[in-house]
């Protein structure tokens, strides 16, 4: 059993570190291309090509439905028992495809809608070329669940970089032929079709062991009942962190909006530290819950959420120290205007950053309704602080809502697994000498 808790870790670790060259890849075009949009268009435009990925992200989960949620719990179940991974991930793509192009076709005829809401005709256009990508993008989110269930990392690790990379390249080729910034756009839509092949030629052995129609019947009931109870949490899980976003494209101007996603660009960055944590820590929890071995799920919960708060602590030192020398590099003092907010936003994502790994331990745990109900409660206090703290005091009432939101999502998510799951004392707490659970 040592042995084989070793390799366990090993792997974790491995993977962590192909997750973690992804996500310095991913960062790296994340700041480039905010560099260039800011330096070619100004200020406003990054606030439309912003309010424009935001739209676009929280789509993606409409249209994929939690399928891939589903895909990659059910998947890392199966792994001893590859005859019957190739009928659960073809069950769940298939869902995808077709709930990915009613959601494509529903978000470009409401494009111009949704830019009168946020009171910018150019964000209606640039959704418009995004919707397309809606399609596609689920469709791969059910592939990189097979990945993730698999524990196929570095094949997973990979594709996030070429999304961030191409993404990067197809607006820095917009940008060089002046086309208007509504056309950045287009860019989500090109990624994801240029993924969808290498996704493919990832996952298509494991597609071939088809056992029968049948199967395939049960299989396409599993993944929609599964996700459908999934999808609210997929969707506020998303946007969840943009949530101060939203609410500035409807209370202030693009201008406004732009610095504010500046700053709010780092921070999502440092959102995605403890983010590869939860990629990672997803699989393992399905097995941990399989295996019933209680303690060592709150030992391996506390250890992964201490690795992402140290992880976390100095890369958030790192970025506070080098942002306000970025200053010469933006235009109409940016830096300067948006690092404040910074400050407030990752000191708020400290305490959250230990439990991020986590946040989805009760959908892992088989409670998918479960889960999405301790989201929504965690976005609608999110929503609350918000709306009371924005109009009084603008872009650090966004920031000040958000931080204490995300302080407050982190007692909620340990006192779900305490209520839900039996984890006395919540998994941050259970088995300590601070809480003994009788044996």
């Amino acid at each position: 059993m040592p042995n084989v808790k070793f390799k366990l870790q090993s792997k974790f670790l491995f993977d962590a570190v192909w997750n973690y060259g992804a996500f310095a890849a991913m960062a790296a075009t994340g700041m480039f291309l905010n560099l260039f949009i800011a330096a070619f268009y100004g200020v406003e435009a990054l606030g439309i090509f912003n309010q424009i990925y935001v739209v676009y992200i929280i789509s993606s989960q409409f249209a994929v439905l939690g399928f891939h949620d589903s895909a990659q719990k059910y998947v890392s179940e199966l792994d001893m028992e590859p005859e019957h991974l190739g009928v659960v991930s073809l069950a769940a793509l298939v869902l995808a495809a077709g709930f990915g192009l009613l959601v494509a076709f529903a978000i470009y005829f409401l494009a111009d809608p949704i830019g009168i809401l946020f009171e910018s005709e150019p964000v209606g256009s640039g959704i418009a070329l995004a919707a397309p990508g809606l399609m596609f993008i689920a469709i791969n989110k059910v592939l990189m669940g097979v990945l993730n269930g698999m524990r196929m990392m570095k094949h997973f690790a990979g594709a996030q970089a070429l999304r961030a990379v191409a993404i990067l390249l197809c607006c820095v080729g917009i940008m060089l032929f002046e086309y208007p910034p509504y056309m950045l756009g287009l860019g989500f839509t090109i990624a994801e079709i240029v993924l969808l092949p290498l996704l493919l030629y990832f996952v298509h052995p494991h597609l071939t062991n088809f056992s029968s129609f049948e199967a395939f019947k049960r299989w396409v009931r599993v993944h929609f009942h599964f996700g459908s109870r999934a999808l609210i949490n997929g969707l506020l899980i998303q946007s969840y962190i943009r949530i101060d976003v939203i609410m500035l494209g409807i209370f202030v101007g693009d201008h406004d909006v732009g610095i504010y996603t500046f700053a709010a660009m780092f921070v999502d960055g440092l959102f995605q530290i403890p983010i590869i944590f939860r990629t990672l820590a997803n699989p393992e929890l399905v097995r941990f819950f399989k295996s019933g071995e209680k303690l060592a799920t709150a030992q391996f919960c506390r250890s992964v959420g201490a690795v992402s708060l140290g992880v976390f602590g100095v890369v958030a030192a790192i970025v506070l120290f080098i942002y306000p020398y970025l200053g010469p590099y933006f235009p109409d003092d940016l830096v300067n205007l948006s690092y404040p907010l910074l400050l407030v936003l990752s000191g708020g994502l400290i305490l959250y950053a230990v439990m991020i790994p986590v946040d989805m331990i009760v959908l892992q745990a088989g409670m998918p309704g479960r889960q999405s109900l301790l989201m929504t409660f965690n976005v609608l206090v999110n929503v609350a602080l918000n709306l009371a703290l924005i109009p009084l005091y603008g872009l650090y009432g966004a920031a000040v809502a958000t931080a204490i939101a995300f302080a407050i999502a982190s007692i909620a998510i340990n006192g779900a697994t305490w209520k839900w799951l039996g984890f006395k004392g919540g998994v941050l707490l259970y088995g300590t000498p601070l809480v003994r659970e009788p044996q």
